[in-house]
C-alpha cells in the first residue's frame, strides 16, 4: 500500500516560495545576466563575421555570389560554423541553467557563477537525454487528439528534480516523476494551474498599463524574469514536499505512455510515408493533374 499524505495549503506553499525567492533572487539575476551577456557577445561576433561580406555583396549589387572569391568562401564557411556553434550553445544554456537554478535554490555554497555552471556537468547529459525521451513521448501523445501529450508533459514535471536532487538515471527519473504526480494528481494540478494563471493575470495587467511606454516595458520584462524565478522556487518546494510525503514503490510502470507514444509515432510515420508516395506519384504522372475530361470546354 502506497503511503499518501495531504500537501500543505496553497497559501503556505506560496508564502514559503516567496521566502525562498527573497533569499535567492539576486544570485538568479546574476546567472541570468551572465546568459544575456554571453548571447549578446555571441551575436556581436556573428555580426562582425558577416559584416565584411555584407559590404561586398551590397557594393556589387548582390552579384558577388555569382563569382565567389576565396575571401567570400572563407567568410561564409566561418559564418556557418558560427551559426552552428551559436545554436548548439543555446541548447547547452537551456540544459545547464535549470540545473544551476536548482543548485541556487538548494543553497549550495559555490565560490563563483562559473564554478556553479561547472558543477552542472555530471547532470547535464542525463537531463539532455531525459528531455529528448520526454519530447519523444509528448510528440507521440500530441498526435492522439493533443490531450495525451499535455497529460504526459504534466506527469514529467519533476524529472529534472529527480535527476539533480535524487541523482536518478533517465528512465528512473521519468518513472518517479510520473508516480509523484499521479499519486497527487489533483493537488499538484490545482497548485500549478493557480500559479500559472496568477502570473498570466499580472502579466496581462502590466501589458495593458505599459502600452508603448519604454520604462513600463522594462518593468514588465523584469516582472517576467522574476516571476519565472518565483515559479521555479514554487515548483522546487512542491517537489520537495511531494518527495517527503510520498513512499515510492520499487517498480513503477509507464507502459501506457510507451504504447500511446508509439501509436502516435506510427500515425506520424504513416502520414509522412503517404505524403511521400503522393509526391512521387505526382512527379511520375504529372499529366494526371492536367487531364481533360470528356465534355470539357
Amino acid at each position: 500500500m502506497v503511503e499518501k499524505k495531504s500537501l500543505m495549503s496553497m497559501q503556505q506553499l506560496a508564502s514559503d516560495a516567496w521566502e525562498l525567492f527573497k533569499k535567492t533572487w539576486i544570485v538568479y539575476l546574476k546567472l541570468a545576466g551572465l546568459a544575456v551577456a554571453y548571447i549578446f557577445l555571441a551575436i556581436l561576433i556573428g555580426v562582425l563575421i558577416v559584416l565584411p561580406i555584407s559590404f561586398v555583396v551590397v557594393s556589387s549589387h548582390f552579384q558577388a555570389f555569382n563569382q565567389m572569391t576565396p575571401f567570400t568562401i572563407a567568410t561564409l564557411i566561418l559564418f556557418i560554423i558560427w551559426l552552428i556553434l551559436f545554436f548548439l550553445s543555446l541548447i547547452v544554456i537551456q540544459i545547464i541553467y535549470p540545473i544551476a537554478g536548482i543548485f541556487i535554490l538548494q543553497g549550495k555554497k559555490i565560490s563563483s557563477l562559473f564554478d556553479l555552471l561547472k558543477a552542472t556537468k555530471p547532470f547535464a547529459w542525463l537531463y539532455f537525454l531525459a528531455v529528448l525521451l520526454s519530447a519523444f513521448f509528448v510528440a507521440g501523445g500530441m498526435v492522439l487528439l493533443i490531450i495525451p501529450g499535455f497529460l504526459i508533459t504534466f506527469y514529467f514535471s519533476f524529472v529534472l528534480y529527480e535527476i539533480v536532487i535524487d541523482e536518478q538515471k533517465v528512465q528512473s527519473a521519468l518513472k518517479r516523476s510520473y508516480f509523484l504526480v499521479k499519486n497527487n494528481f489533483w493537488e499538484v494540478l490545482v497548485r500549478l494551474v493557480i500559479l500559472e494563471f496568477s502570473i498570466i493575470i499580472v502579466s496581462s495587467i502590466l501589458n495593458r498599463i505599459a502600452g508603448g511606454d519604454w520604462l513600463l516595458s522594462i518593468v514588465r520584462f523584469l516582472f517576467a524574469l522574476l516571476a519565472s524565478w518565483y515559479a521555479r522556487a514554487f515548483v522546487f518546494l512542491l517537489y520537495k514536499e511531494l518527495r517527503a510525503k510520498t513512499t515510492l514503490p520499487e517498480r513503477i510502470s509507464i507502459q501506457w505512455i510507451w504504447i500511446v507514444s508509439l501509436i502516435g509515432w506510427g500515425i506520424i510515420i504513416l502520414i509522412v510515408v503517404g505524403w511521400g508516395f503522393g509526391l512521387m506519384n505526382a512527379s511520375v504522372h504529372p499529366h494526371h493533374m492536367y487531364r481533360t475530361y470528356p465534355g470539357a470546354v
